[in-house]
């Protein structure tokens, strides 16, 4: 596996890596990351990996002066992951995209390892971009993903989500939980915090509000109390399903990966695109879910004046809520998890015979 930097890479590549378990298939895993990313947390700390950590950083689109300096480390990332490759001779590479997949993917072509990536966004990024016209079998969560190169090789698997997720109870709970990804998003914590007095007012709203690393959790919690709002404030949702099995509706980014575990959950949404997500991909995801039936969108730009009042209309409205449920769930993809496995053991088949 190559994935990091965000849970939405990580994710998707754990839960392959628990079907290829559940079926017998997996024999040894190693898996490079990033060594601040949140892989090292919770890849470092799973049992049969074995973690590796490289350091590793995109491209700055805005600052190209230090694209000569992020080149030579990526060619030293390169040359690094030749040796683990060498050495540890797998049946197939997989990357989940990202500048953490883009050295190692590399290294596997140039030693003739079958390599697949899967792309988790309506909206191909541009390192799958780069492997995808050099071979590697590209695992789509979209039939009609945006970017795709026209001569790649491309399987629909859906996104991958965990095993604990997809078996969530399609009843609803009785919590609002708010998050931004695993890193957090500040401006929806502000949105929130200038909801709070409309949010005070609706009947029965609690609220869960994961902060990550964009807010102190202190200083929030005392704003919404100072508002009236019931809430519990947190850095992180550990087990995330845990959080999801209590949720009546969620307010999110939306990150293909945290959008794919709302659907498999069955929980409705209002999805706010990260406006800096690059080439709108965000926008993309955002979209397809809504046109699916199972998420409302508001734009990044309008959630600090509606997005009070477009919580407590859908709080108020059962049957909306129940109806985006069930929308939601049969947006879902449940076997992408079992997809993306058979393809990766076909891969290795392939290379044997």
């Amino acid at each position: 596996m190559a994935a990091g930097g965000t849970g939405g890479h990580v994710y998707p590549a754990l839960a392959i890596l628990d079907e290829l378990r559940a079926r017998g298939e997996l024999v040894e895993a190693a898996w490079i990351g990033t060594p601040h990313g949140i892989e090292a947390r919770v890849v470092g700390s799973r049992a049969g990996i074995q973690f590796v950590a490289l350091p590793s950083r995109g491209l700055d689109r805005r600052r190209p002066w230090t694209w000569p300096g992020t080149l030579v480390g990526a060619a030293s990332r390169f040359v690094r992951s030749l040796a683990l490759l060498r050495r540890f001779r797998p049946d197939a590479v997989l990357g989940t995209g990202g500048h953490a997949a883009l050295a190692p993917l590399l290294a596997a072509r140039l030693l003739g390892i079958p390599c697949a990536v899967h792309e988790q966004n309506a909206r191909m990024g541009l390192a799958n971009r780069i492997l995808a016209r050099l071979g590697c079998l590209v695992l789509l969560s979209f039939p009609q993903t945006q970017g795709v190169p026209r001569a790649a090789r491309t399987l629909v698997t859906g996104n991958p989500v965990r095993r604990e997720i997809a078996l969530l109870s399609p009843e609803l709970g009785d919590e609002l939980l708010v998050v931004g990804g695993s890193r957090g998003a500040r401006a929806l914590v502000d949105a929130v915090l200038r909801a709070a007095p409309e949010l005070a007012r609706t009947p029965g709203l609690q609220l869960r509000l994961v902060v990550g690393s964009a807010a102190p959790v202190e200083g929030v919690a005392q704003a919404l109390a100072r508002a009236g709002v019931r809430a519990e404030v947190v850095p992180y949702a550990d087990p995330f399903s845990d959080a999801l099995a209590r949720a009546r509706l969620v307010v999110a980014r939306a990150g293909a990966t945290t959008a794919a575990e709302l659907a498999a959950a069955g929980r409705p949404a209002v999805l706010i695109p990260w406006a800096g997500a690059a080439d709108g991909h965000q926008e993309e995801n955002a979209r397809a879910w809504a046109q699916a039936g199972g998420a409302l969108v508001l734009p990044e730009t309008a959630a600090h004046e509606r997005l009070g009042s477009t919580v407590t209309r859908l709080w108020t409205d059962e049957r909306t809520l129940r109806a985006m449920a069930a929308a939601a769930r049969a947006a879902a993809r449940p076997d992408a998890a079992r997809r993306a496995a058979e393809a990766l053991r076909a891969l290795a088949k392939e290379r044997r015979s």
